[in-house]
């Protein structure tokens, strides 16, 4: 039997007969001859031998092929070389010539051998071509780059740490009680190099995703096992737990896992330096106190026995009233600020931990100052939904702080803050009061000589109550008077401030001009962000607006241009010649390489790049001088500040609500509900509709 062809659909030997054609009404003895049309078999006997000289054929692939030869195999077989190169022309213009239908050969009495099964095709592959090309993704744009893989494989260990440290934060969204993508991409960087496995499963196990709960019994499970038995040291790369009480430490994790023990686990890691127990509902800002709902769970004594056996120095830790009433809690408190696990803490938060008595001192806050000042290195203090935090609590805080945050506090008041910023406004280098009702910001006007190495300060005026209620106002009479001129620290980095209210325009054009007049002095702020809401006529507002917002960022917006784009280290790109700057580059490029001293000095070109950029500061320094004598404004040119990156101004009238809505709340992402719409309405049936 002769070999079958690649491209034949048939494997019988063809007849020597067939082979030579003397006329097209050559007569058969082939009973299949019979059965095919007259007009077929003189196209047949007409047709070319050649391969290469094949019609174009539409016909679907006969069943009636050899089943020796499966189909399905030339679907596998690697693309030939001229296939790459007709990727450019749509699949439907492309044919695979096929060759003349060859006649069976006359049955015989011979046994025919038994035949092989070919795979059925499936119902998605018919009509499918034999080799699919692979499809052209769309041209977004193309990067210039340098041209030059860096070898990042052979960058320090501590060096790719941070680099994974920084790209995957966060592991965890808390506040949705889920995962996100970065787990799986940290896992895929320690998947792909050697050099990578370490430094990347280090950054995933700083701060393990404990959710969902079977992962937690995974970590503990690796944990457990003999250390000569692993790849790496796993229990000394945990520095931070972050654990959802309700999930893992209150219910079973099926029938098979059981309750988790939170004692053993801290056993295995010993580095551990940040513990936070916290409850989904944390998250969710304005829930009175009465409608917080107490957790089953509670502080164990096992856990503190495991934190002090197994000599943990804790950095930052969590108090939370869900899980021990506050009375409780307190005592608690005064008793585990004391044993050495606790005396390092520098970062400290306090939730729900509300009093119902109203004096100023109350015997409960007496106990939180008490629990406070045993904590010699305590730096960052966060209070969330206290009540019973009040101007007494704040005046016997140690001086150590240097950040304090205030969040739904109902208890405090303008004066007491500013009773605690002369007291301890020293070293405080952030300041963050978010939804206090009765905090006005009168205590403004001491803070640049109280806090003199204040970096950050951010405020939000507006309110939250999850109550039936509803009270979204605060309860003070007005943001500030005309009197009361704010002072700014010079050491600022950042200011944001949100939904400023209950002031007139003459009080809000003392704030801003007092913002403008220490625009020299603040040459450290970086961020301005501003939201007011004036309460005044369209007209005035929109006048006072107009002025403000463009006289703000004339002060304090960046005014140098951005880098040049063909000035830098990769790929050298022509320069375009209409720029000053530019063509000094050019230059200086031609010229590279004949300008070393020989003395060793300073090389030539260093200097011209020394003066280039002298020339680029004095001209842009004229230019922003020059703008502002153009636009008469009543500010020098030595009042600019011009170093924020960002300066966000808003002034409008709105009312302020819980959720601030724009136009992209209003975008068609969401499916509408009309796919299954065929465009055919139904036509309803004559007659009245009553």
């Amino acid at each position: 039997m002769a070999p079958s062809n690649s491209r034949s659909r048939s494997t019988r030997p063809m007849r020597s007969s067939r082979t030579k054609v003397k006329t097209y009404h050559e007569e058969t003895s082939s009973d299949d001859s019979d059965n095919v049309p007259r007009s077929e078999r003189a196209s047949l006997s007409l047709r070319s031998r050649s391969a290469t000289r094949m019609p174009r054929s539409y016909r679907e692939e006969s069943t009636d092929a050899s089943f020796d030869e499966p189909v399905e195999d030339q679907e596998l077989e690697p693309p030939a070389a001229t296939e790459v190169e007709e990727q450019a022309v749509p699949p439907e213009s492309i044919t695979t010539p096929r060759p003349p239908r060859q006649p069976r050969p006359r049955r015989t009495t011979t046994p025919k051998p038994k035949q092989t099964k070919r795979p059925s095709k499936s119902r998605s592959q018919v009509g499918k071509p034999l080799h699919k090309r692979a499809k052209v993704d769309e041209d977004f744009g193309i990067v210039l780059g340098s041209g030059v893989i860096p070898p990042w494989q052979t960058l320090p260990y501590h060096i790719l740490l941070d680099i994974f440290l920084r790209a995957s934060y966060p592991l965890l969204d808390e506040g949705r009680s889920d995962r996100n993508d970065s787990v799986k991409w940290l896992l895929g960087m320690a998947l792909l190099c050697r050099s990578f496995q370490e430094p990347a499963l280090a950054a995933l196990f700083q701060c393990p995703p404990l959710l969902p709960a079977h992962k937690t019994h995974a970590l503990f499970n690796l944990l457990s096992l003999p250390p000569d038995s692993l790849s790496m040291n796993y229990s000394s790369k945990i520095k931070n737990l972050h654990l959802e009480v309700e999930p893992l430490l209150v219910y079973k994790s099926g029938p098979t896992l059981g309750y988790f023990d939170l004692a053993k686990l801290i056993e295995k890691i010993p580095q551990v330096q940040t513990v936070r127990l916290y409850h989904k509902d944390d998250y969710t800002v304005g829930i009175p106190p009465w409608h917080i709902v107490p957790s089953r769970w509670t502080y164990p004594e096992s856990v503190f026995s495991a934190i002090k056996d197994t000599g943990i120095h804790l950095r930052s830790w969590d108090w939370n009233s869900r899980f021990l009433e506050v009375e409780k809690l307190l005592e608690l408190m005064i008793a585990k600020h004391v044993e050495p696990a606790f005396q390092g803490l520098r970062e400290l938060k306090l939730l729900h931990l509300n009093d119902n008595q109203r004096e100023e001192l109350s015997e409960n806050g007496t106990l939180l100052a008490s629990a406070l000042n045993v904590l010699p290195n305590i730096q960052r203090l966060e209070f969330l939904e206290s009540s019973l935090v009040s101007g007494e609590v704040l005046t016997h805080l140690p001086h150590t702080l240097r950040s304090l945050t205030l969040r739904n506090c109902d208890r405090m008041w303008s004066d007491d803050l500013t009773a605690f910023l002369v007291s301890h406004g020293t070293n405080l280098q952030e300041l963050n009061l978010g939804h206090n009702r009765h905090l006005s910001m009168s205590f403004i006007q001491c803070l640049g000589q109280s806090c003199p190495n204040l970096k950050m300060f951010k405020m939000d005026v507006s309110m939250h109550d999850g109550s039936s209620y509803h009270d979204v106002e605060p309860h003070f009479e007005s943001l500030l008077v005309k009197t009361q001129i704010p002072t700014w620290p010079t050491s600022l980095q950042e200011i944001e401030l949100t939904q400023l209210r209950k002031w007139d325009d003459a009080t809000a054009e003392v704030f801003f001009t007092s913002l403008v007049n220490a625009a020299p002095n603040l040459r450290d702020l970086r961020k301005l962000g501003i939201s007011a809401i004036l309460k005044i006529g369209w007209r005035d507002r929109a006048t006072f607006r107009e002025r403000w917002i463009s006289r703000l960022e004339k002060v304090f917006l960046r005014h140098s241009p951005p880098p040049d784009p063909n000035l830098r280290s990769l790929r050298k790109r022509q320069l375009n010649a209409s720029n000053p700057t530019s063509a000094v580059g050019v230059a200086d490029e031609g010229q590279a390489g004949a300008s070393q001293p020989a003395d060793g000095g300073p090389s030539t070109s260093a200097k011209r790049q020394s003066t280039r950029l002298a020339q680029q500061s004095s001209v842009e320094a004229s230019e922003i001088a020059s703008s502002q004598f153009r636009e008469n404004s009543p500010l020098d040119a030595g009042d600019i500040q011009g170093m924020c990156d960002v300066v966000n101004i808003r002034i409008d009238n709105q009312r302020p609500t819980e959720m601030q809505y724009n136009e992209n709340d209003f975008l068609d992402d969401e499916l509408s509900g009309d796919e299954d719409w065929n465009g055919d309405d139904i036509e309803p049936a004559p007659g009245h509709a009553w």
